[in-house]
């Protein structure tokens, strides 16, 4: 699944005149496209990551894509993605505690702006130096790997919450994105055609 949201010069904010010199030119038109879908893309990351709660960026942007508009196609377009990888780990979602503890914490581990709990959960380094909250899952099975091989205990699995573009499609989310783009794309748009004609 991917939601998206177009950046073109087909906007109802725009004036007669600045439709004229959008034929008149194209480039300029471009470059102010441009510019405010890069607005909205930094605009898009933000409110995910305050909607989440996340404590990192670094999959929210992973996964909202900015395709820039062209002189052969004025049109930008913000597109996020949903999958099983694009999925945000628990560990990017502010988890209480954060650092490993030598006992499973009371309850289990707690995440996000609504601090919720996910009962059973735990803080973990795997052996690669991948940290993330895991939680044990099924019947007790003779390990294979790691450190634990050979003896009994029940496999792991690392949490996520939910994809970035659940989030992103999330109505408070583009209205905000849309708003933002229908002030911006004007304004954009007539400063470079400033530019252009001095």
């Amino acid at each position: 699944m991917a939601i998206a949201i177009k950046v073109s010069t087909d906007h109802a904010a725009l004036s007669r005149k600045l439709k004229q010199s959008v034929a008149r030119y194209p480039k300029a038109a471009v470059a102010g496209i441009n510019r405010a879908a890069a607005g909205a893309y930094t605009l898009s990351v933000r409110e995910v990551q305050a909607d989440i709660g996340a404590s990192a960026q670094k999959t929210i942007r992973r996964n909202i894509t900015l395709t820039k508009a062209t002189a052969d196609k004025p049109a930008a377009s913000l597109i996020a993605f949903s999958s099983k990888r694009e999925r945000i780990p628990i560990y990017e979602m502010k988890p209480t505690p954060r650092t490993v503890t030598r006992r499973r914490p009371p309850g289990g581990v707690r995440y996000g702006a609504q601090r919720k709990l996910i009962p059973g959960s735990f803080i973990a380094v795997l052996e690669s130096g991948h940290r993330g909250v895991f939680k044990r899952f099924g019947p007790r099975i003779i390990l294979t790997r790691g450190k634990s091989a050979g003896k009994k205990g029940q496999r792991i699995d690392e949490l996520e919450g939910p994809s970035v573009a659940l989030v992103f499609s999330r109505k408070k989310i583009t209205d905000k994105i849309r708003a933002y783009l229908k002030e911006r794309v004007p304004q954009e748009i007539a400063r470079a055609f400033k530019f252009v004609t001095g």
